[in-house]
């Protein structure tokens, strides 16, 4: 240990004794002998003494505030300066100040995750406004489609982008989405044409599912890159367009203004992520831009790929999530897909609360994070640290659970407030299942968060194959399906992040 780390130790708050700093040091040189009390040294470095693991500490300390072998033979009678040390060592009983605690990797953060659930939840405004827009048969399946391929693209190019952050600088993730978004758009596009040319729709339906889509995109592009700012400018004109659309009462008059509004939603979000992740990248072009050849105080060296955009182990790492995103947009669209009575209404009814409310799931994720990370430097027993976890965990879950169900009941007052909608005791059963689904999802994303994605998946998969097995049953099998879908994810979550060991990072 140097003598500038001890010369730092002494300062630290909660040392017993005067700073070393203020007391008098070496005996000027040609005094003559005095016979001095060891007990006093030990006091002028109370803090050291207490603190110290071995003696060589005290003795670098002794060094450094001027005591030379001559001098303290000549004040207290020792052979050396590291034979006093030896002496105030085992005179001073070892009591170590309490560490400064280290700071917090989880702070808990109210406009960010606030402002992720207005992203999420207000583009759903425009689907009450294109209903009237949006009519003939085949729509809602043409709709259901292009979800599905948008959101398993979607999850896809997050979970790629967040990997390359964590392993790179900016630049090397910025291109990855630039050219995932490219790609992705293609997929949409391509879905949402095959699926018009089976489906008897028209173009202003296609070219709706296909900015769907694309908004999708853009926003992930766009919330990776940490630029919701944007992303929220981007959701502007179509939230505020279909919104006034709808206050109005649809008339006819404010049709054109209103696809005008709704189209733009879209275009802005593509045309920002691409914008964005271009310049993050430094215009795309090894060795040059702002991020080419540095790296951020204390992150690691970029990893190398080859030279390739993305390699095969990342893709096939994607599977899951793309998987994932699949089987969640079809937790939530089959029983409409289905023909299910009364599912038309209360999806639009859960749909803005269920998407407002990934806000405040990622606010209670960050706040588990928060807590269990405090167990584990509290906490000396794994049965001890594995209750507390649990109890966290429950009390994350009956909070989202509880937030959803306040925005449902909101939602459903201002429907009927402004006779957008009717809701009634008839929906119940059908919002119950949906807000099942939405506390799975919770309990499916914390397990992600945790590194574990393979039995979310499998569970999930599992519950949208018993609906389909069980659609002659209607709303009781969903109900039952996406309870116990949230059991069995909430039962296992208990199990895994009941351990230590997966929260030591």
């Amino acid at each position: 240990m140097t003598a500038a780390i001890l010369a730092a130790r002494l300062r630290w708050p909660g040392n017993r004794g005067p700073d070393p700093l203020d007391v008098a040091t070496a005996p000027p040189a040609g005094a003559g002998p005095r016979a001095r009390d060891v007990g006093e040294l030990c006091a002028q470095f109370a803090g050291v003494c207490e603190s110290a693991v071995d003696p060589l500490e005290i003795c670098c300390a002794l060094e450094f505030e001027g005591w030379s072998d001559k001098a303290v033979r000549d004040a207290y009678g020792a052979a050396d300066v590291f034979s006093l040390a030896e002496q105030m060592y085992l005179r001073v009983p070892r009591r170590p100040a309490e560490p400064e605690p280290p700071p917090d990797p989880w702070q808990l953060a109210t406009v960010r995750p606030a402002l992720h659930g207005l992203l999420y939840g207000l583009p759903t405004v425009c689907f009450p406004a294109a209903a009237g827009l949006l009519t003939g048969p085949g729509v809602v399946a043409l709709l259901i489609v292009v979800s599905l391929v948008s959101w398993a693209i979607s999850q896809s190019l997050a979970y790629l982008g967040y990997l390359r952050l964590g392993q790179a600088d900016p630049a090397p993730a910025a291109l990855l989405l630039r050219a995932g978004l490219t790609a992705g758009l293609a997929g949409v596009l391509l879905a949402a044409a095959a699926a018009g040319q089976v489906l008897p729709v028209r173009l202003p339906a296609e070219f709706f599912a296909a900015g769907l889509g694309g908004y999708m995109l853009g926003a992930t592009v766009l919330i990776v890159l940490g630029a919701e700012r944007l992303l929220l400018a981007a959701a502007a004109p179509g939230v505020l367009g279909a919104a006034a659309f709808l206050l109005l009462g649809r008339p006819a008059w404010g049709t054109d203004p209103a696809w005008a509004a709704l189209a733009a939603t879209p275009l802005l979000a593509l045309t920002l992520a691409a914008v964005c992740a271009t310049r993050a990248a430094g215009d795309a072009g090894p060795g040059r831009g702002k991020h080419a050849g540095h790296r951020a105080p204390g992150r690691p060296p970029a990893k190398r790929h080859g030279g390739a955009l993305v390699t095969g182990a990342e893709l096939r790492g994607a599977l899951p999530s793309a998987g994932f995103g699949l089987v969640a947009a079809g937790l939530f669209t089959f029983p409409v897909a289905a023909g299910m009575p009364g599912h038309a209404s209360a999806g639009l009814l859960v749909s803005l609360p269920l998407a407002m409310s990934m806000g405040a799931a990622e606010w209670m994720l960050i706040w588990f994070r928060r807590r269990t990370q405090r167990l584990l430097r509290s906490t000396s027993e794994p049965g001890a640290f594995a209750a507390g976890a649990r109890l966290a965990l429950l009390a994350a879950l009956l909070a989202y659970l509880g937030v959803t169900a306040v925005l449902t009941a909101s939602i459903a007052a201002v429907a009927a407030g402004t006779r957008l909608g009717h809701p009634d005791a008839t929906v119940l059963p059908q919002v119950a299942a949906y807000l099942a689904v939405g506390g799975a999802m919770f309990s499916a994303l914390l397990l992600q968060a945790f590194g574990s994605r393979v039995v979310p998946l499998a569970c999930c998969a599992v519950a949208l194959a018993a609906e389909a097995a069980c659609r002659g049953a209607g709303v009781t099998a969903q109900l039952v399906a996406c309870t116990l879908l949230l059991i069995g994810l909430a039962g296992y979550a208990a199990v895994v992040l009941g351990r230590a060991t997966r929260h030591a990072c």
